[in-house]
Order: C-alpha cells, then sequence, then structure tokens
C-alpha cells in the first residue's frame, strides 16, 4: 500500500483516517500536528510532531498528504495546509467513502477533495480541489464547486448550482437549483438560500439573507 501523512489531528482527522482504512489503498505514516505531543496516539496513529517534519517525510519516501483539518466558517488554514504539501513536493490523492455514492466516470473530482460517507455526487458535477463534501451532504448534477470549499455535513446543493472558492455551506443548508455563490461567502446552518450570494457575504435564515 502506499503510505500518505495526515496533518491535523482533531475531529476532523479522526473522521479521514476512519475513510482512509475503509479505502484500504493507504497505509498512514503519521500525523503531524503542532497542537499535539509528539507521541500522542489518535485512533491509533502515532503523532510525529509538527508541520516542520514534512521535508523528513518526503526523503523518507512518503509523497502523499492528506489535510486532516477541517473548518467551521473558515477555511483559510486548510487552504494554507493545502498550499504547503503541495510547495513541498507530496501529491495530495482525492479519497471518497466506500460508502458514498460518486459516479466517477460521470463526475470530475480534483486533487485533494474529501467526500465522506453517505454523501451523494451525481453527474455532470465537477468538485475543485482541496474541497470536502462531508458526511451526508448532496451535490446534485451538473454543479460546479471551487477550491477549498467545505460543504457540511446534510448539506443539500440543488441542480446547477456553482460555488465560488474558499466557501463555508452550514449544516443541512439548502440552496435551490441555478444559484451562484461568490467566492469567501458563508452559509449559514440550515439555511436556505433561493437568490444568488455575492463575494464575501454571510447569509443564514429562511430564506436567506
Amino acid at each position: 500500500m502506499e503510505r500518505i501523512v495526515v496533518l491535523g489531528g482533531g475531529g476532523h482527522a479522526r473522521v479521514l483516517i476512519s475513510l482512509i482504512r475503509a479505502v484500504a489503498r493507504y497505509e498512514i505514516s503519521g500525523i503531524l500536528d503542532p497542537g499535539l505531543k509528539k507521541e500522542t496516539m489518535v485512533v491509533g496513529i502515532r503523532v510525529l510532531g509538527g508541520n516542520d517534519l514534512l521535508s523528513r517525510q518526503i526523503k523518507e519516501g512518503i509523497t502523499l498528504a492528506c489535510i486532516g483539518v477541517g473548518s467551521v466558517g473558515d477555511n483559510s488554514k486548510r487552504t494554507i495546509l493545502y498550499k504547503t504539501v503541495k510547495e513541498t513536493g507530496f501529491s495530495v490523492p482525492c479519497l471518497i467513502h466506500p460508502q458514498a455514492i460518486v459516479k466517477e466516470n460521470e463526475v470530475n473530482i480534483s486533487e485533494g477533495v474529501q467526500v465522506m460517507a453517505g454523501a451523494i455526487i451525481q453527474a455532470g458535477s465537477l468538485i475543485k480541489e482541496n474541497t470536502i463534501i462531508n458526511t451526508g451532504a448532496i451535490i446534485e448534477h451538473d454543479c460546479v464547486i471551487g477550491k477549498h470549499v467545505h460543504i457540511s455535513s446534510g448539506a443539500v446543493i440543488s441542480g446547477g448550482v456553482t460555488i465560488g472558492d474558499s466557501i463555508f455551506i452550514g449544516a443541512g443548508a439548502k440552496i435551490i437549483q441555478g444559484i451562484k455563490i461568490g467566492n469567501n461567502s458563508v452559509v449559514a446552518a440550515g439555511a436556505v438560500v433561493i437568490s444568488d450570494v455575492g463575494d464575501g457575504l454571510k447569509v443564514k435564515g429562511v430564506p436567506a439573507e
């Protein structure tokens, strides 16, 4: 199996490690997290140290990394980590849970995308780099989801929706068909979006505003 290092040791990392184990394609070499004590065990995986060890991992022949840091409203930390591992020389594989429903020959999923258990991605959709499609989220047909996006658990993105880069869609939010959401925006949990959202905005409520 190919060896992979996980950046981050919190809640999202634990879910991601479960996904990697379910895929049964990768051996996890360890966790890098500057906020955890070295040699700490996270669901059976050892914390090796901080992100300063990335270059050492490359020297040891480990060329795959995944971002085990989630986000709540602000995706900047994930974005920075993704850019850091790419600049260091790692590849960041797309990780799809076996219990997700994804027609891989009918959708376009980019590097670093994570699709969790129970998520559904329908035909004609494009998911760009370093995006999370979290547990039970639904991406309907012909959607475009930008880079460094987090679609939270249970969110429903209807057909033909365009979501820009670095956007956070909260748990259980619903976006009706054909909507466009601008870069760096936040859709709060439970919101129902029925009109376009510009760049850098935060919307909430039913209907969202």
